[in-house]
Formats: structure tokens, sequence, C-alpha cells
């Protein structure tokens, strides 16, 4: 399928000429998925699907062509999570920027690469889902977790998209709208991410049933049109600003997230996970704690706070928590941070046919060095 650039290819000298003969067609390298075009020697397009031998591909590309500054995600429906992780990892810490071109789609596995991006922009569509990592079983899925955990808040993603991501499905995807990427700040184009923890409304956004796994394969990319300086404005909004070019040089860079706003983004995280189902807030769980934790003013080994968590989901299996973001505060020292803040609760057993409702208080205290695990845990019921 043509990689499309939309608005940006449009005000393009080139596309506003008269017709002329066509030239032949440009020799691409290739790369596995990945595909280059010497008339475009900063942008690499990476489409298909993320397989095994992607970051062996990517290197070899970036190592052949320096100049490569943007990943354009075109028709990109992901494939191994573990791979889109190191390539997420890789394009972070290589400072790369990330696009999806309108008329185009990056889901699954691939949305950790966009949100990898130094600068990133979605013009296409931008779908995400629960992890389902077949490759991976018992240690390996639960390092999956952890990866996921520890660095999408590095990546300044905030809280409600973590959320949306791990309340769909497997089996489904959730496309977001114009109005939430601009809503959840999914662009990123030199502001600092920040947390928001209003939750998802029942009928926004795209969820799609039984999306596949996989992108299916799309045929042969075309060379991408010369940008011009500035992309078009997003049309979510119409006071919102104008869409920076993503084909910045590389050394342009937003600023650093702090660690006080990564931690306030994984303890909303952590929060927001306890909503899922009681295998999977399970799961996320024994990625949560170190294995001795002041919990409710007393050490405790994990297994017990484990022991603890899990009688208490299946006491409670219907579950809605929802952070207020306005309370978050986040204080870090030597990456040891201290974060606190509010948040609504919503419990029921229809077993039991009992209800409870209200808002707590929370106090973690994150360990940075050590995959954000927390070290220091207490809560007390404000209102029911």
């Amino acid at each position: 399928m043509a990689l499309s650039l939309g608005g940006i290819a449009a005000t393009s000298a080139q596309a506003q000429a008269p017709a002329q003969p066509q030239k032949p067609a440009e020799e691409a390298e290739r790369y596995g998925p990945f595909v280059f075009f010497p008339s475009a020697p900063s942008l690499l397009i990476y489409h298909t699907g993320v397989g095994a031998n992607d970051m062996l591909n990517l290197k070899k590309a970036l190592r052949e062509h320096p100049s490569i500054g943007t990943l354009i995600l075109q028709n990109n429906g992901g494939g191994l999570v573990h791979i889109g992780l190191v390539v997420a990892e890789e394009v972070y810490e290589r400072g790369l920027n990330t696009f999806i071109p309108k008329d185009s789609y990056c889901a699954s596995a691939c949305a950790f690469v966009f949100f990898a991006g130094r600068q990133r922009v979605a013009e296409g569509r931008l779908g995400v889902h629960q992890i389902s990592a077949p490759e991976m079983t018992g240690e390996q899925a639960q390092f999956g977790v952890s990866d996921i955990v520890a660095t999408l808040p590095k990546y300044g993603v905030s809280a409600d998209v973590l959320g949306i991501m791990f309340s769909t499905p497997p089996k489904e995807m959730y496309f977001f709208t114009p109005q939430e990427i601009a809503k959840y700040g999914i662009n990123r184009t030199g502001q600092t991410q920040t947390a928001q923890n209003s939750p998802p409304p029942a009928s926004a956004g795209g969820r799609q049933a039984n999306a596949p796994a996989a992108a299916p394969t799309s045929p042969q990319a075309q060379p991408p049109a010369q940008a011009p300086a500035q992309a078009p404005a997003q049309t979510a909004h119409s006071n919102t600003a104008p869409v920076a070019n993503p084909y910045m040089k590389k050394e342009t860079a937003p600023a650093a997230i702090s660690d006080e706003q990564k931690a306030i983004n994984a303890a909303a995280l952590m929060i927001q996970a306890g909503s899922g189902t009681n295998e999977e807030a399970m799961n996320f769980t024994r990625e949560f704690y170190a294995d001795s934790v002041d919990y409710f003013k007393k050490q405790r080994p994990k297994s017990e706070i484990l022991a603890d968590k899990e009688a208490y989901f299946a006491r409670w299996p219907i579950r809605r928590f929802v952070v207020d973001q306005s309370t978050l505060k986040a204080k870090c020292k030597d990456q040891m941070c201290m974060v606190v803040g509010i948040y609504d609760y919503k419990v029921s057993s229809p077993a039991r046919g009992k209800t409870a409702t209200g808002a707590s208080n929370f106090t973690y205290v994150l360990d940075l060095r050590n995959r954000y695990r927390i070290v220091m845990e207490d809560s007390e019921v404000i209102s029911r």
C-alpha cells in the first residue's frame, strides 16, 4: 500500500506542478520490514508487522544510513511483543522521531515503537490493547509486563492511555480518535507529557472486535514525499496549535521527563490496573512490588502482599478505580519517589450482593532504579 503523507505531501512544490512523464521507479533498499529510499535520506519506513529479526534489520539500516532521523510507521499491525519493546527502546535511546502517516495504521506491538519517539505524530490510526504474547510463557511473559510498566511511563505515555491499553481485551483493538489524540497528549512535539486520569468515555475511541494479532502483508512501500517546513494543523479542536514537523533534526528534543512525572504516571497505572479482571490485576500486581515492602506501616515480604491482594480481588471481583488527576503529587531524591493522591473506587460482588463506593487517599514510594517497584504503600478511606 502506498505511503500517504496526506497534507504533508500536498504542500510540496512537486505536488502542485503540472503532470510530467513518470520517472522510473526508485530503487528501494530493504532490511526486512524496513525500507529506505535514497531520495528521502532522513526517513525509514517500518511496515507490515513486528517480527523476530527486526532489531538486527533496524540496526543494519541505521548503521548504513546514519542520516535517518524519523521512523515512518506504515500499516504496521504489530506482532511479537518482546521485539516491539526492544525496538522501541532502540528508538528511544537513539532519539529517533516516529510518525504514522494519514491513511496508515500502527497497532499492538507497533504502538510501543510509536510511543518511544522523541518527537511523535500520529496522523493515521494508533491502536492499543492488552499484551498477548504466545511466543512467551511463564516468567518471560511476566518480564514483558514488567517491561511495559517500567518503560511506557519513561516514554511520557499518559496514565489515561495506559488505562485504555490495559482494559482492552487482547482480541480487540482500541483505535484513538483525533479528539483523544489531542486530549491525551499522544502527539509530542516539544511539550512534556503529563498524566491524565479521567475515565475514557464509554462511546469514545474506535474499539474494534477481533483485531488480528498482526497486520496483513501490505504491498511494497512507496517512496515518501518531500516534507515541507511545517506539517498541517490538527483538526480535533479549533484551538489546537499546529502540529510541528516530525522531520526535524535528531538533536532537537522535547523537555526531558522528570522523575516526578515518571513516578506519577507509573503510580496512576498501578492504581488503574486494579480495575481489570482478577487474573489481569494479579499479573500486574506481581510486577509492582519489591521483595520487601513497608506495607501499611509494617515491613512485609512480597508473598504476603500478593496473598492480601488476591484475597481482596476475590472478595470484590468487579472493581473500578479512577485517580483524581488534580491530587497527584510526587517528590523524588536519588530516584526514590514518593507519590500521593486520591482515587475514587466502586467495587462489587454479585455473588454476595454487595457494593461499596467511596474515595481513598494513597501514598507510594517507588524505586525507579528497580523497575518502578513499590517499596512503601499506605492508604486510607476518606469518604464512603
